[in-house]
């Protein structure tokens, strides 16, 4: 029971070689299926911080875990949907690279010993990211099958409406790094400049003696 939180996030890892075949097959069944491990990630994502608390077993491991497990499984389905033509470079170069920019503001901000926590915006992000991204799946899937639907009704209207969720994604992404980067502001100011050294000089020229 303890080590289910370290498990899920390794579940995480482990299974994102997985989507990225699942999204790579280009197929209805195979996007559907993507959609649905998706989900899973993104449930077992927010339980096991959870799980951790409630079982007081929370680790450096499992922090690690968590911290970089997410960014995996949304990496490894941005990247096969460009290669599939599903979405555009740009919008996964955006989220990646928001992603290694706070990735890096927080270890820059532990090794001065600050804490940066998470805003309101870093929390949405990830959960209004797998709702486009899922949604996105299932648009394929729909598509891939040759359901009428998706030409009309309610359910191809709906389906139709990603690039809204996908908008969603991309403004959540902007302003959540601009609110990390504002609570880490002050720390990168003071660091700007290089520090000097205190050590002080020493002359080596031998002593002069008065005459």
């Amino acid at each position: 029971m303890r080590s289910i939180p370290n498990m899920l996030g390794l579940f995480r890892i482990v299974a994102t070689p997985l989507l990225v075949w699942l999204i790579l097959s280009a197929q209805a069944g195979t996007y559907l299926w993507a959609a649905i491990l998706l989900i899973v990630m993104a449930v077992s994502d927010v339980l096991d911080g959870r799980i951790a608390r409630h079982l007081q077993v929370v680790s450096p491991l499992g922090v690690f875990l968590d911290t970089i497990s997410d960014k995996i499984f949304v990496a490894g389905t941005l990247l096969p949907m460009i290669e599939r033509g599903l979405l555009p470079s740009w919008i996964a170069l955006l989220i990646i690279g928001r992603d290694f920019i706070i990735s890096g503001l927080r270890s820059y901000a532990a090794a001065e010993g600050e804490v940066i926590s998470a805003g309101k915006w870093g929390k949405q992000k990830l959960v209004i990211t797998v709702v486009a991204l899922v949604w996105l799946l299932l648009y394929a899937s729909a598509t891939a099958s040759g359901i009428a639907a998706v030409a009309g009704g309610i359910v191809g209207l709906l389906l139709n409406l990603w690039p809204i969720a996908m908008a969603l994604t991309v403004i959540w992404t902007v302003f959540s790094a601009v609110d990390y980067i504002w609570k880490a502001w002050p720390l990168l100011r003071g660091s700007w400049s290089p520090r000097m050294s205190a050590v002080p000089t020493t002359d080596h020229r031998p002593p002069t003696t008065d005459r």
